[in-house]
């Protein structure tokens, strides 16, 4: 389970510290430089100190930690950033002024394996060395006897900051810098969960009386900076999950280039041919990303992780904890931890155009039955074909396919036959805010798009801008709704296709439930019908998770359980650039949000395997038989 790894470091703490005459420790948004650079030399003094910390913002809940501090001002969470351009002798002093010795490793250069470095109690450690390599990096202290800082213990879980190497000759970038950070623990002012957060939590191997957070620069949703821009802007951030979690990160209405990838000790920077675009990156724990995108259109738009339980309301620390609102204010109410807020502003002196008109109009209705899942209710999206609507409770398994085409304008009119709030997202397609389906959120000042009543309809108009694999999704309940059937493929055809390809093999990895124990599904089923491909014809696999938590790994064998080879043809509906379009290994690990498109071909009949597995999970395991025939 997710947040196990966490959970396991914390039985490994040393005897507590207390922190009772502790400074509050400051969100720090990365945005100024901490030490001194002169001729070449950068300087600073660090500082390992006890702190409050308040991730819901001061007067809310208050955490003891650890904290790095700049020598003479207040600690901070994260840590001081550390920035300067490649070339630079650094010279660094680390103070210790806990009780017990710290562990700090990355500061040091990024040609070698990363340095740790023990400072004793009540000691000073100066350290002096060189960087070259540009990057995005970042440093972390442990003080526990888990030194090596895979894990966290609740007061190391702030000990960490950003440490970013600019390229020889450029000024310090407009970039802004989000490190990612998590605390987990039990906290005696708060107690025990109540029943519905724990009911939420527990899956992932949190009990009742533990707590967890999960913070951008210090602060968890909804206290995160809220970010602007203006169309036609260029915008880049560093993103450093310093967390032990994946955190697929998903970028609503955009692409974005990945321009890095990397750690602690190296960063892979990749030339303009070599960057994917992508609306959903998976981060493994402590890594770091690099990304670029342009605002092109105005609009409240979010970027946040796509595993629902980072993004929980379950997940606050204050009152509000486990409410999950039944109406309007998503966005602020019924979501928590992992999430940014970006308004796009209009630029200046620019008029914005009307909505073209549709040529294409769709009505799909949002359906429920009762007991699907055991004795949870089962969802679904069912596209009507005709004049005749589908009764409230026709549930699909899984909900209908969407097939759109590239360039047509498109109307589609969702109808709510339900007694719940809902809202759709349209994942990974480019349209105005308004459309984009994260009730009272979506859209600009105060034109902003209601939720989805029950009884009610709601308009989405959208011109797919290419061809590809995406998915529409619920952006409500996220938990209910999402895991018990309310996501389907949506197939974007290129503007001169007349239908959908039947080369074409749709795969949706999703959740058989919302229980604790629900098993994974592909198609919306635990047992899936062998797939059919004809020998010496390319066949397009089309991989699509949309798992409320679970990574997946799916790999192409033979009969002896040898990786086989497909050829990547695109990701998130962006084909790939043509260096990473090419044959490999067929095994292919990524996360909620994300879709892989992959062409296989193979010339004379066989019979294969398509297994897919949740990581770390072995009672999660699937395996298709792929049937290549004459």
């Amino acid at each position: 389970m997710l947040f196990l790894a966490a959970t396991a470091a914390l039985q490994l703490q040393i005897a507590p510290v207390h922190l009772t005459d502790a400074a509050a420790a400051r969100p720090n948004d990365n945005r100024v430089v901490a030490g001194v650079l002169k001729d070449g030399t950068y300087s600073l003094a660090l500082d390992v100190t006890k702190a409050i910390w308040h991730p819901e913002g001061r007067g809310r809940v208050a955490i003891p930690i650890f904290a790095f501090a700049e020598r003479g001002q207040a600690p901070s969470a994260p840590g001081p950033l550390v920035r300067v351009p490649a070339g630079t002798e650094m010279r660094i002093s680390i103070r210790n002024t806990l009780p017990t010795m710290v562990r700090v490793r990355g500061l040091q250069d990024h040609s070698s394996a990363v340095d740790t470095i023990d400072v004793a109690a009540g000691a000073t450690r100066k350290i002096a060395f060189r960087v070259d390599v540009p990057g995005t990096y970042f440093y972390w202290g442990r003080t526990t006897r888990n030194l090596a800082g895979a894990d966290v213990s609740s007061a190391n879980t702030q000990l960490h900051g950003a440490f970013i190497v600019d390229p020889v000759g450029t000024k310090p970038a407009s970039d802004r810098v989000m490190v990612i950070g998590m605390w987990e623990d039990t906290l005696a002012a708060l107690g025990d969960k109540p029943d519905k957060a724990f009911a939420l939590l527990r899956r992932f191997g949190v009990k009742r009386n533990e707590w967890v957070t999960l913070t951008v620069n210090g602060l968890a949703w909804p206290y995160t900076e809220r970010l602007s821009a203006t169309v036609g802007d260029t915008v880049v951030w560093r993103v450093i999950n310093i967390s032990p979690l994946l955190h697929p990160m998903h970028l609503h209405g955009f692409y974005y280039d990945v321009l890095s990838r990397g750690n602690a000790e190296r960063d892979t920077i990749f030339a303009p041919g070599q960057q994917r675009k992508v609306v959903t990156e998976s981060m493994t724990a402590f890594t770091t990303l690099r990304l670029r995108w342009l605002p092109t259109r105005p609009g409240n738009w979010l970027f946040h992780c796509h595993v629902v339980d980072h993004i929980n309301a379950a997940l606050r620390l204050d009152s509000t904890a486990g409410r999950s609102p039944a109406h309007g204010r998503h966005a602020e109410d019924g979501m928590a931890g992992l999430v940014t807020a970006i308004t796009v502003n209009p630029a200046p002196g620019v008029t914005l155009a009307g909505d073209p008109m549709a040529r294409r109009k769709l009505r799909v209705h949002v359906t429920t039955r009762e007991r699907v899942y055991r004795d949870q209710p089962g969802y679904s999206f069912v596209l009507q074909q005709g004049a005749v609507e589908p009764v409230a409770d026709s549930v699909l398994a899984p909900s209908s396919t969407l097939v759109l085409r590239q360039h047509e304008p498109t109307e589609i009119t969702v109808v709510n036959r339900t007694a719940e709030h809902v809202a759709v997202h349209w994942h990974g397609i480019e349209l105005e805010s308004y459309y984009d389906g994260v009730g009272d959120f979506s859209g600009y000042r105060k034109h902003l798009a209601p939720p989805i009543a029950p009884g009610d309809s709601f308009v989405a108009r959208m011109t797919p801008d290419r061809a590809g694999t995406f998915i529409y999704h619920t952006h409500t309940d996220e938990m209910k709704q999402l895991s018990s059937g309310l996501y389907a493929p949506l197939i974007v055809l290129p503007h001169d296709a007349a239908q959908l390809d039947t080369t074409n093999r749709i795969l949706l990895l999703g959740s058989g439930g919302p229980q604790d124990d629900a098993p994974p599904f592909v198609n919306g089923s635990a047992a899936v019908e062998p797939i059919e491909l004809r020998a010496g014809v390319g066949h397009r696999l089309r991989l699509i998770n949309i798992d409320v938590i679970d990574a997946r790994r799916v790999r192409l064998l033979n009969d002896s359980l040898v990786v086989q080879q497909w050829r990547a043809v695109a990701k998130d509906g962006a084909d790939l650039p043509a260096r990473q379009a090419a044959l490999r290994p067929a095994v292919q690990l990524f996360g909620p949000g994300e879709t892989f498109d992959f062409e296989v071909r193979r010339d004379a009949p066989q019979r294969l395997l398509l297994e897919v597995s949740v990581p770390g999970d072995p009672a999660k395991v699937m395996r298709i038989p792929v049937i290549v025939q004459p």
